[in-house]
């Protein structure tokens, strides 16, 4: 998300830093930066072979670029004067008055810790202007000298796609659609208007009549309206059968923009690109990417480690409540023809049912719809961006637009696990810098899921673009220790790097150095290893396809549907409950589970084995996974269910044979089926291994173990603002030391136990460390 100023102008009153922090974290902050002051390190870039050669001890103390703190800078600076960055490059100007602004922005981000930064040519005369281009260029050289790394960023504000207009400038039949669904209810004669106005393309594809039953159509009982009653019309007339209540269906094709994220983003409300189009997105490619590529040529395209795309996303789900918005879901060209292909049948017939609920008969459309939304997302935007990606050198990431529950997974983009298996480093952001809130909070815990698509692709890397915006624009405080509990909870659910919008001026020249010296270092630490968990969370995507309802009403509200509303909140609910316990797991999809090998009771898959397999609320399965999950338990493997077993596959051949893997399944003592979510923990703790173990609950607490060197590391930390006092037992034992991420510090600890060492651990407020086991 891009929240800081699009030009070199002054800062906004918004974004400058947020008053003062309080007096009592002012004087925590000196006396930290007084008793364990962080050495003097030389930040240089690395090749990643003479990293694999560093120990674990030197990666720790001398953290290489790699692993720092990437700052999203946007355009470099050319104006001395209207360089919003001045009042920290200023000694440099002064020092090197004959150097770039961009060099002493270079020199400043060098010497206060950070990695690196994230750039693109100036937005003023976006991609247009050869000043800017030089500009841009020379800011790619002061980088390289100082060993800074640059990834690019692909978009004038965002959301990523329209190039600053210019995709569509050409082009209007790019721009993304939406099939929306018009209706009026009544008994007789049922007038019934079509919506109207200039984005509206074309006649309706169907118009419709059903019975209300209860309020609600009754679809096995639809009828179709003659296309001669309608056809070229802007309003119908229809005579209802009996003296029944009917309802009259239209559906429409419309160019999306009233009320989505078009209109509300930070940036600018250009008209947006249907990223389900290939043609749109290769000439997106074309005008960013492709110009990026040419204008460095071979040499300095060298200093390019990636390209972040920013929040792309299929523009049904609205985000205002702007007056006439109609239920929406996403359309492309030629997508009736691509549906017939994959699924043998006419789409038009069915499309009453993807709108309203209509039993097995419309679950199956809707399973068939999201398929082919979700095939061509991931296929034509983050499939072609990632190949040209790796065609050129460089790796594939950015994030999407909401990440935070599996309705807003779909409505957005279809199937987000997927889209996140097409970046080379999966992305998210985390715009609250609040550890306490996050840690309670009841959404999907969000970088624990990209982490685990990130394991799932046998992938190390992953990022978040990270900021306190949530404070800043609340006017909230948040103090520089929040901060740095946020990068912890960040690092215990997976993240490894960090893309950072916060602001310079957040920090003290002692807490901005510390702030990356800490982040370094949990990445050295924890960016190598191999993750242990012992649970897997199956991402129950059918089910929500399925469920999902289309509405006018804003994504911010509840989604329509009961079980549309279970399967959503359950997910997130059941994700936060064993992460509060301590109960370390993966998000698991289709792909993940029949990839993954059973061994010993366990899935086993790119180094991580599970034995317990968590299904939330997921009434679809399909038939090859379920098949999958059958052998597992067979195999001793064990399965705690949320709510019921499934009920239907995602196609209707296959329903009959789910249905008897479920009640085979239901016999299984290995198997136990939680009504609710609140029994959860307790089930899931007594059916798989306990890795950290705390002698009294703590909901604050996270952990993340990994193995690397022949090491057990736990990185463990406090996201609350009370000190915590825990006796803690770990799943291994021997040569015990705590490593500070803070001051690079290692000091041994003395534990109790043979085979599971006990330690007494005590944590500040918002503090985090590593407890580092070795053998011998």
């Amino acid at each position: 998300m891009h929240v800081f100023p699009l030009s070199a102008a002054p800062l906004p009153r918004w974004i400058l830093p947020s008053s003062i922090l309080p007096l009592l974290s002012l004087l925590c902050c000196i006396a930290l930066a007084a008793d364990s002051p962080a050495p003097e390190m030389n930040v240089d870039s690395h090749s990643r072979s003479e990293v694999k050669k560093m120990s674990l001890e030197q990666l720790f103390q001398q953290p290489p670029a790699e692993y720092r703190m990437l700052q999203i800078i946007h355009p470099f600076p050319d104006d001395p004067e209207g360089n919003p960055y001045r009042e920290f490059v200023a000694p440099y100007r002064e020092k090197h008055p004959d150097h770039s602004p961009s060099a002493w922005l270079a020199d400043f981000l060098k010497d206060y810790g950070y990695g690196g930064v994230v750039a693109n040519v100036s937005f003023a005369d976006y991609l247009l202007s050869e000043k800017a281009w030089e500009v841009f260029l020379q800011g790619l050289r002061d980088c390289r000298e100082r060993g800074l790394l640059v990834w690019l960023y692909d978009e004038k504000g965002y959301p990523s796609g329209k190039a600053g207009g210019l995709t569509l400038q050409q082009h209007p039949e790019f721009e993304c659609l939406g099939l929306l669904c018009s209706r009026s209810e009544g008994q007789g004669a049922i007038h019934h208007s079509f919506p109207q106005g200039e984005r509206y393309v074309g006649d309706p594809l169907r118009v419709a009549a059903a019975p209300l039953k209860d309020g609600k159509p009754d679809l096995s009982r639809s009828i179709d309206l003659p296309d001669s009653t309608w056809r070229g019309a802007a309003e119908v007339t229809w005579q209802a059968p009996d003296s029944n209540a009917w309802v009259v269906m239209s559906f429409h094709v419309k160019r999306m923009y009233e009320g989505t994220h078009i209109v509300t983003n930070l940036s600018d409300p250009l008209p947006y690109i249907d990223i389900m189009n290939r043609d749109a997105v290769a000439r997106f490619i074309e005008l960013t990417h492709q110009a990026y590529h040419n204008r460095c040529g071979k040499d300095l395209w060298s200093c390019i480690d990636a390209i972040f795309t920013d929040e792309p996303s299929l523009m049904v789900g609205y985000l205002r409540d702007d007056p006439g918005l109609l239920p929406a879901l996403p359309w492309s060209q030629d997508f009736e023809k691509a549906f017939a292909s994959m699924n043998g049948y006419d789409l038009s017939s069915k499309l009453p049912g993807l709108y309203f609920e209509g039993g097995e008969e419309s679950a199956y459309a809707r399973l068939d719809f999201w398929r082919l939304v979700s095939k061509l997302v991931e296929e034509n935007y983050y499939g072609q961006i990632q190949d040209w990606c790796q065609e050129h050198g460089i790796a594939s990431s950015g994030h999407a637009l909401l990440e935070e529950g599996l309705y807003y997974h779909v409505l957005f983009e279809g199937n987000l696990y997927q889209k996140l298996r097409r970046m080379d480093i999966p992305g998210i952001d985390i715009l609250s810098s609040d550890p306490e809130e996050l840690a309670h909070s009841n959404q999907l815990p969000v970088p624990k899921f990209v982490s685990s698509v990130t394991h799932a692709l046998g992938k190390k890397k992953c990022q978040s673009e990270t900021s306190s915006h949530v404070q800043r624009t609340g006017n909230k405080p948040c103090s520089f220790e929040q901060r740095l509990g946020t990068i912890n909870w960040m690092f215990t659910l997976g993240l490894n790097t960090v893309t950072s919008y916060y602001w310079p001026g957040e920090f003290s020249d002692s807490e901005r150095r510390l702030f990356n010296d800490h982040i370094g270092r949990l990445a050295a630490l924890l960016s190598e290893g191999q993750h242990v968990a012992d649970r897997a969370v199956y991402y129950p995507v059918h089910s929500m396809w399925a469920s999902i309802t289309p509405t006018a009403a804003t994504a911010w509200q509840p989604t329509l549907g009961e079980r549309a509303r279970k399967v959503d909140r359950n997910f997130s609910l059941a994700s936060q409950d064993l992460l509060a316990r301590q109960l370390d797991y993966d998000f698991v999809d289709d792909q993940a589970i029949l990839e993954a090998e059973i061994k010993e009771g366990m899935l086993a898959l790119h180094g991580e084995a599970f034995s317990c397999l968590v299904l939330p609320e997921a009434w679809v399965i399909p038939l090859a996974v379920f098949e999958k999950v059958q052998r597992f338990v067979e195999a001793g493997g064990a399965l705690v269910v949320i709510g019921n077993l499934p009920e239907l596959a995602d196609q209707s051949k296959d329903t009959i044979r789910v249905r008897e893997i479920t009640q085979n399944l239901r016999q299984s003592p290995r198997v136990a089926i939680c009504p609710e979510v609140n029994t959860l923990s307790d089930t899931v703790a007594k059916m798989s291994q306990v890795d950290l173990l705390l002698d009294s609950p703590c909901r604050e607490m996270f952990y993340h173990h990994c193995r690397y060197q022949g090491k057990d590391i736990y990185f463990i930390s406090n996201n609350g603002p009370a000190e915590v006092q825990r006796n803690v037992t770990f799943s291994c034992s021997g040569k015990v030391e705590k490593w500070h991420p803070s001051t690079g510090m290692i000091e041994p600890l003395t534990a109790s136990g043979d085979e599971k060492a006990t330690l007494q651990l005590d944590f500040k407020p918002f503090e985090g460390y590593f407890v580092v086991f070795s053998k011998g």
